[in-house]
């Protein structure tokens, strides 16, 4: 499991000024219009120039976040990397996590909710069979919640050709509360993603290899040997496709959504 004692404090900028929504808006007009965000390298050193210590990362170790690892490890190592650990990942999750801590450097940190583990349990039994989107909610929504608090800015790997959900996904995104979202994959296809992997010879969470395309929480995913549904053995027979951390906050100033064109990947 990742290091769950506090990390030394690295030697960092001075925070920057947190920017209200207008500033934002302008401040991500000007990217766009700069073209910085067609480019993964430059929207992520983009955003710790704008934000400083207000920027943080949250990741699962899928093949998109070790990506976006591998870039950050050489652009902002010291950048505060949250894995939200829910209490019912898969071991190899949790050994995969903590493999890349040790042997990248990376400065992970472990988010985890009120009720953890056997609380969780005894409070709620096995609300992921009862209830999944409540569950979800509470171990994941309210403890990213907890980091938006705190941050001004959150960098994720998602990306539109994920999910139908995730079809307009953009690198830059504000969210409500003048927090900003950072996609640099966005529009990054999966071919693109095989061929950095391949190309920058990361490791990949084991469970790839056993058929699971996409890899969440234990109860809730199974393999998948449907190679053009990322997301298909999650919450397999239920009418559910996303954990909510990336529809539960509403998108703001789309009337600066950049038109959905092909963008170029590595």
């Amino acid at each position: 499991m990742p290091d769950t004692s506090p990390p030394a404090d690295p030697v960092r900028e001075p925070p920057r000024r947190r920017l209200d929504e207008a500033g934002l808006l302008g401040a991500v007009e000007e990217a766009r219009a700069q073209g910085i965000d067609r480019d993964a390298h430059r929207v992520i050193r983009w955003s710790h120039d704008l934000l400083g210590d207000g920027l943080m990362m949250t990741t699962s170790f899928q093949k998109s976040g070790m990506i976006i690892l591998h870039m950050v490890r050489e652009i902002v190592p010291e950048l505060p990397v949250f894995f939200l650990d829910t209490g019912f990942h898969f071991p190899e999750t949790l050994e995969f996590a903590e493999r890349i801590r040790r042997e990248w450097g990376i400065n992970v940190i472990l988010q985890r909710p009120k009720l953890f583990g056997e609380q969780f349990a005894a409070t709620h039994g096995k609300l992921y069979e009862r209830d999944p989107d409540l569950c979800c909610h509470l171990n994941k929504v309210e403890p990213q919640k907890e980091l938006l608090d705190r941050y001004d800015g959150w960098i994720a790997g998602v990306r539109r050709d994920q999910a139908s959900t995730r079809g307009a996904a953009d690198s830059l995104e504000i969210l409500e509360g003048a927090k900003l979202k950072v996609q640099p994959l966005a529009h990054w296809s999966k071919l693109e993603v095989e061929t950095y992997l391949k190309d920058h010879k990361i490791p990949t969470h084991p469970l790839f290899e056993l058929g699971y395309q996409s890899i969440g929480c234990q109860p809730c995913t199974q393999p998948c040997h449907d190679p053009s549904n990322e997301r298909a053995g999650r919450w397999m027979g239920k009418a559910k496709t996303e954990c909510g951390l990336h529809t539960f906050w509403k998108k703001k100033g789309n009337d600066l959504d950049p038109p959905a064109e092909p963008r170029p990947g590595p």
